[in-house]
């Protein structure tokens, strides 16, 4: 307990301390400042703006030379270059650099007369002293495209992290404190790079309108309030994921703003007015970074002591995952960081030092490893591979337009005209080419990186995807289940997995088809699922062990049942009525730090939905069966019954369309319309009609079909004359041409060719043949034989409801299942073969 408590008042310590401590240099600067004010006992008025001439200027041999011209400066545009040798400023001589520089930064605004030796001649120039750049560092060519590609890098990492976790937002107040984190991070950099961006494209802002200057002034200060506010967002973000450490702290937690608030009213101060009493906006860099750097290491140290504080405090809470490796990294970098801000920063920045100005950089480019190193336990739950991989698509294609612009253009200049008409002209025909570049591209290239960055997770989705087109194939809900569960574990690789379907045809409502994947103790089983199937069958939302993909509210008892089971995702599987019929439950992926994140639970849904929808039509294929069996007249009936609705709307479209162009041809098609439906009626209740009045029934359906196709139905015959007479099934050849022409011709864009013919085979067994040159039946190409059952091996043969129908007439007819037969290849087209006995035990007419 003593000990308990002693933690309790070290954490309140360092909570209190660390705002205190980040405060150091900022107080040092106001000592220093209060003390000088003082003892010269003079009244310090605000210093103006810190000037800047875009030039970096250093002693060399005793001469102050020009060692860098910023090509967007004043002072390049003025005619001063690298090399320049300054003899006189404002018709002063001087002999150091630091002396220059102090002037130059005291005349922002004016115009100053620069004296230079430039190759060996002297040259007069009168330079325009514009505003520093707070915070860019446009002291070398290099220094400056390293910042930029930096922070656009940075940016961009930022903006992927962000669009990642924004949809977890909405479900967990951990995600939702990611998110706030990464913006506040966003807006830093992000806004840096505007800045970086406006600076590079247009110049010095002051010298163009006053609305890009107070653009880029309210860039800046909102850049700096993101920069400042991110270290304190994240060592609240670590106190409140650590909820002892959280509690501990509670009376203190106001504190830990403090240290933002005073830096940033300072450098808002500063900024706005130019200078906060003596100090210019840059002077507050030192301060600033130390402080980013106190507070993120304190951050990362909470981090590598959570377990011994969580010990220490006797809790039970689990651990956050975060990677110890990472969060010691951090560390070391911040503390260094730190060190460096508060002890050299100063003077190297008061020599204009290019070195201090890369250093300076890359601290301020920190933010991106505590950010993404605290976000990635929430990160993982969203849509990371399809952010992306979309993001960097849009990337590479923003990157071939740029490139593509530039090259355009520094070849217009080459080659082109130099009337102003012209130029304009050229480059509208650029842009137009670039658009079409944009278009062409923007897939091929997602196409590509989608192949090149392809995860496990990526091939997942393509396996689930294929056997979603499967599931209408198979035809049986036993069956359903085991292929579901067992594709969805090995997709996923999960530890084990069980499926519950309802079984819909009970007249109780209470029976179950259960199927289960790798199951291991302890067993989630019927009287566990009917702990929470009250609350699944109500609510039908997604329930989650982690909070950020959680969709469900249940009750603490449930949540103890499917903890205590070791249940890491609950999917309802939905009718589309919206009524649960079943459900999934799995149990964590077997890699330790493998989880389920967003486009997991995303995918399992759509295919939970497709199960949903096939288990329905299973129950509608079980209750057609069951007619079926009751009587071979039923079945008839409903053959007949399934003709006219369809056919009969394409028949009486093709007949409108006929009328005015080919009246000749619709007045056909109606009669043949007429005749079929005169013979659908006249059948009555007969089973067996002669074949030569199906034959009849075919070529009329054919007839009107080849109205609607035209050319691209193709029809032959070959009938054996001497089996004109024989008895066959009423509407089965029919249904067989049907099938042929809306299965596989009407699904070829170029259409096809139709066969039918008969034969008499040496057994005395009639055979009648259908081909079609159509797309194939996929059900007899993509399902492996092997795979199924003698109970299922006949009805995976067979596509769609009136084929299953002919079949089982036949077996109910003749007793036997073997008297159709079908073989099919993909955009080869079908065969089905219908063998009848001589002699049928139905009528004859």
């Amino acid at each position: 307990m003593r000990q308990s408590l002693a933690s309790v008042w070290l954490l309140r310590l360092v909570v209190l301390l660390v705002p205190l401590v980040s405060l150091i240099p900022f107080g040092r600067l106001v000592a220093d400042w209060i003390e000088f004010a003082r003892v010269v006992d003079v009244p310090l008025s605000p210093l103006p703006p810190r000037g800047f001439d875009w030039v970096r200027w250093q002693d060399v041999e005793g001469d102050i030379v020009a060692v860098y011209v910023d090509p967007r400066g004043t002072a390049y545009q003025a005619g001063v270059r690298e090399g320049a040798k300054l003899y006189e400023l404002g018709f002063q001589q001087y002999f150091s650099s630091e002396d220059v520089k102090r002037v130059i930064e005291r005349s922002s605004g004016s115009i100053l007369d620069y004296e230079v030796t430039m190759d060996g001649k002297p040259r007069m120039f009168e330079v325009q002293i514009t505003r520093y750049p707070t915070f860019l560092y446009p002291l070398d060519s290099t220094l400056w495209v390293a910042s930029g590609w930096g922070y656009a890098l940075v940016t961009f990492i930022h903006i992927l992290a962000f669009l990642i976790v924004v949809p977890l937002a909405f479900r967990s107040d951990r995600a939702r404190r990611s998110s706030i984190l990464i913006g506040a991070a966003l807006v830093w950099v992000g806004g840096t790079f505007i800045r970086f961006l406006i600076v590079t494209l247009g110049g010095p802002p002051e010298l163009g309108s006053p609305f890009v200057g107070a653009v880029f002034e309210g860039l800046t200060i909102l850049s700096l309030a993101g920069w400042l506010l991110f270290p304190a967002l994240l060592v609240r973000y670590v106190l409140r994921d650590v909820e002892h450490i959280w509690t501990a702290a509670r009376l203190l937690r106001p504190v830990v703003f403090l240290a933002p608030v005073v830096l940033g009213v300072a450098v808002m101060l500063a900024t706005i007015r130019g200078s906060i009493g003596p100090l210019p906006p840059d002077t507050l860099t030192a301060p600033i970074l130390f402080y980013v750097c106190v507070y993120v290491a304190s951050a990362m140290g909470l981090i590598l002591l959570a377990p011994s504080i969580r010990s220490a405090l006797d809790e039970s809470q689990p651990a956050p995952v975060w990677s110890r490796v990472g969060s010691l990294v951090v560390f070391v970098m911040a503390v260094a960081g730190a060190l460096f801000a508060l002890g050299a920063l100063p003077e190297l920045i008061g020599e204009d030092d290019a070195t201090a100005g890369f250093i300076t950089v890359s601290l301020q480019l920190f933010s991106v490893a505590p950010v993404t190193l605290v976000s990635l336990s929430t990160l993982r739950y969203g849509r990371f591979n399809y952010v992306l991989t979309r993001g960097l698509a849009y990337a590479a294609t923003l990157g071939l337009i740029f490139f593509a612009f530039v090259a355009g253009v520094t070849l217009l200049e080459a080659i082109g005209p130099t009337g102003i008409s012209t130029s304009k002209v050229a480059l509208g025909l650029l842009l137009i080419a670039l658009l079409i570049l944009v278009e062409r591209s923007a897939k091929p290239i997602r196409a590509v990186l989608g192949e090149r960055f392809r995860t496990d997770r990526d091939r997942a989705r393509q396996r689930l995807n294929l056997f979603g087109d499967r599931v209408r194939t198979i035809l049986d809900t036993e069956r359903l289940a085991q292929e579901t569960i067992y594709t969805i574990g090995e997709a996923l690789d999960v530890r084990s997995a069980v499926l519950f379907l309802r079984d819909r045809m009970e007249a109780d409502n209470d029976h179950w088809t259960q199927a289960t994947y790798q199951p291991s103790p302890p067993f989630f089983t019927r009287n566990e699922l009917a702990q929470v199937w009250s609350h699944i069958q109500a609510e039908g939302k997604v329930w989650a062990a982690n909070p950020e993909l959680n969709e469900s509210r249940i009750s603490d008892n449930e949540v103890r049942v499917l903890k205590e089971y070791g249940v890491a995702l609950v999917l309802p599987v939905t009718s589309g009525r919206g009524e649960p019929v079943g459900v999934l439950v799995l149990s964590r992926k077997t890699h330790k730090r493998a989880v389920y994140n967003l486009e997991d639970v995303e995918m399992l849904k759509a295919l939970c939905g497709q199960v949903a929808l096939a288990t329905e039509r299973l129950a509608l294929i079980e209750r057609e069966k069951a007619l079926v069996r009751e009587s071979a007249e039923a079945q008839l009936t409903a053959l007949r019954a399934q003709i006219n609705p369809h056919f009969l709307f394409n028949a009486l479209n093709t007949i409108a369309a006929l009328i005015s162009e080919k009246p000749g041809e619709a007045e056909d098609t109606v009669q043949q319309l007429a005749g079929l439906f005169r013979y659908v009626l006249q059948t009555g209740s007969r089973t067996f009609v002669p074949l030569e009045e199906e034959i009849r029934l075919v070529r009329q359906y054919l007839a009107i079909e080849q109205a609607r196709f035209g050319d691209k139905l193709e029809i032959t015959e070959d009938w054996d004359e001497s089996l004109m007479s024989i008895a066959v099934p009423a509407f089965a050849i029919q249904t067989l041409v049907e099938n042929a022409v809306k299965h596989g011709i009407e699904r070829k864009r170029r259409g096809g060719l139709v066969s039918l013919a008969s034969r008499k085979l040496e057994n005395g067994v009639i055979e009648i043949e259908v081909a079609d040159t159509g797309a194939g039946i996929p059900a007899l190409f993509l399902q492996p034989l092997e795979t199924a059952d003698a109970d299922h091996h006949q009805d995976s043969q067979f596509f769609g409801i009136g084929l299953r129908n002919v079949a089982d007439r036949l077996e109910q007819l003749y007793g036997r299942s073997d008297l159709l037969d079908l073989s099919s290849s993909p955009h080869e087209g079908t065969i089905a073969r219908l063998r009848l006995p001589t002699q049928s035990p139905g009528e004859n007419s």
